[in-house]
């Protein structure tokens, strides 16, 4: 038997999004001196950009992955607004250490900043537009990217050394858990 788990697009501040990771925003907008502010980012591999179209196509969802590193960054640069899911860090020693459904949040990318997920930080493998066509985003990664990926309906898991290029990833039947689907609604 399975349900879905509907979430509520959230607004994404700093204090909400907190237990996730990092927003990358301007804190003062001074009218005539420019200023920096420094944001946390770290690469354990080799640090990789690129620029990433992320279509319309729905707002459903079953599967949650975390990265094994210390972070993994989404700049908007064009297009419709956007969601993402995310739930806390669990212990990353532990890969039947799955999130709960009831802490999984939906935020708001509305296209004036970008953010960092926290090392661990388990969240929805696209961003999910939430009109067509669909987002242009700079994402900022490192290779190897380590990953573990949670399919909540089918009940398993797929641990990988690296996202790219593991062509034989470790998969887990996770016994016990609950077969969720998940639906942003706006």
């Amino acid at each position: 038997m399975s349900r879905i788990v509907k979430l509520r697009i959230e607004t994404m501040t700093e204090e909400a999004f907190r237990p996730f990771g990092q927003i990358w925003d301007a804190k003062e907008h001074s009218p005539s001196t420019r200023q920096s502010f420094p944001v946390d980012y770290e690469s354990e591999g080799k640090p990789t950009a690129s620029v990433m179209w992320q279509p319309y196509q729905g707002l459903n969802f079953t599967k949650l992955e975390r990265h094994f590193h210390a972070a993994h960054v989404f700049i908007p640069l064009s297009g419709s607004l956007a969601a993402v899911a995310v739930a806390p860090p669990t212990d990353e020693n532990d890969p039947m250490a799955i999130p709960d459904p009831v802490d999984v949040r939906a935020f708001l990318i509305d296209g004036s900043k970008g953010f960092a997920y926290k090392k661990g930080t388990w969240h929805s493998l696209d961003r999910y537009i939430l009109t067509p066509p669909g987002t242009t985003f700079v994402t900022f990664n490192q290779s190897p990217n380590p990953t573990q990926t949670v399919d909540f309906m089918e009940g398993s898991s797929l641990s990988t050394q690296d996202l790219a290029t593991d062509t034989n990833p470790r998969k887990l039947e996770l016994v016990n858990i609950e077969r969720v689907a998940f639906e942003i609604v706006l």
